[in-house]
């Protein structure tokens, strides 16, 4: 009902720079996800005073189904990078969602994005030795999309 009367309010945001929408993201609210993406979907690329955006925020907090459907919206906002180069598959490692990790690599499993490196030039998969998370090495990778020498840098060999 709000939304209605002031779909300016869907745009509004608090001390932290966090809009409604990264609200309901971090809070898996999904009604309340589509009811403010029907009204501006441009704020899935609005980014808080950390540059989370909704869907990195969705990822992190494991909210699937809410990531799904930002997904759908605004499928370029899943490229954003946060600080230090960190892309949302990153977070995903760092944060031990991998469920958001195989939801984004299903939906978008090209070569670039599944090898993109932070700023101090790790990928996924180096994180994911340093985590110790050996089920991203299970993960159901396109491997002509997997840079086989990521691995040297690990201590492993290519497969």
């Amino acid at each position: 009902e709000i939304l209605r009367r002031k779909p300016e309010q869907a745009g509004e945001l608090d001390s932290r720079k966090a809009s409604p929408l990264h609200l309901a993201a971090a809070k898996g609210y999904l009604d309340i996800v589509l009811k403010l993406v029907s009204v501006n979907p441009e704020m899935c690329f609005a980014r808080d005073i950390d540059g989370k955006n909704p869907l990195h925020i969705a990822a992190i907090r494991g909210n699937v189904n809410v990531l799904k459907e930002l997904v759908k919206v605004r499928p370029q906002a899943a490229l954003i990078l946060m600080e230090r180069g960190v892309t949302i598959l990153h977070a995903c490692v760092n944060y031990n969602q991998l469920e958001s990790l195989r939801l984004l690599v299903e939906i978008r499993n090209d070569h670039e994005f599944v090898n993109s490196k932070d700023d101090n030039g790790s990928t996924i998969l180096h994180l994911a030795v340093l985590e110790k998370q050996v089920e991203v090495f299970y993960m159901d990778f396109d491997r002509n999309n997997m840079d086989n020498n990521i691995f040297y840098g690990c201590g492993l060999s290519g497969y």
